[in-house]
């Protein structure tokens, strides 16, 4: 048997890593999937991949391996415009597809939708605003934080309602606000390669850091290490149980 204090603390431990809600989020999924046509599922599944994608670590890492590649392979002043340009491009399509793939799947499954709210909300009593209501600080950090699969949920969680046509100035602004400052990002990046390039002193420490980071296996092992943490983290939370079962 588990007693109070240890289911008390298992959902602390929940709560504060956000299992509960992963979990929660899981079976909305699940239970949304089993009852979906195919078409359907289709759109699940692209929403819960974007969502992973721009949720976790996926968005930061591609951006910064294609940030790092289009500066190791250029030279010379150019090498500023065309990240920024590249950048911003790149982050405009990628925001638009996931946020349109975002609004249409949280429009047709109403229970995804309500987990990924708790999920987004996490221990918050104050849920973000509708994109509208928001000033430019809360704008950018939204869309630059979480992309546009957040602002696709805030705006049908918000409004209570739904659709693309209904949301999709919305997203599509979103978008054009964080390819601004990916581009930004990317062209200050590529500014500071510069001047290190030409500076004798930090020529050869920029030339070893854009060769690290432009490295997919540097990349890949810091995805394992990060999975790795994770599980770590979540142990814990299966020890009192297996200690009690010993016993």
């Amino acid at each position: 048997m588990i007693d109070d204090s240890q289911r008390s603390r298992r959902s602390r431990l929940a709560d504060r890593f956000g299992l509960a809600s992963l979990a929660a989020l899981r079976l909305a999924v699940g239970a949304d999937f089993r009852a979906a046509r195919w078409r359907q599922r289709l759109a699940l599944l692209g929403v819960c991949a974007w969502v992973a994608y721009e949720w976790g670590p996926g968005n930061e890492t591609v951006n910064t391996l294609i940030l790092a590649r289009i500066i190791e392979n250029n030279t010379g002043a150019a090498v500023i415009p065309i990240t920024a340009a590249v950048a911003a491009l790149f982050t405009l399509i990628q925001q638009l597809a996931s946020g349109f793939t975002a609004l249409a799947g949280f429009s047709l499954f109403e229970r995804t939708a309500r987990a990924a709210w708790q999920k987004l909300r996490g221990s918050r009593d104050v849920a973000p605003g509708e994109w509208n209501g928001l000033g430019w600080v809360g704008r950018a950090s939204i869309a630059f934080g979480l992309g546009t699969t957040a602002v696709a949920l805030i705006q049908v969680m918000t409004t209570g309602q739904v659709g693309v046509r209904r949301h999709g100035r919305a997203v599509a602004s979103s978008a054009l606000v964080c390819s601004v400052i990916i581009g930004f990002i990317g062209g200050t990046a590529a500014s500071i390669a510069y001047i290190g390039r030409r500076v004798d002193s930090l020529a050869r420490p920029t030339r070893l850091i854009l060769r690290v980071l432009e490295n997919p296996l540097f990349w890949l092992g810091f995805l394992i290490l990060l999975a790795l943490v994770r599980a770590a983290r979540r142990r814990p939370q299966a020890e009192p149980a297996t200690a009690t079962e010993q016993g």
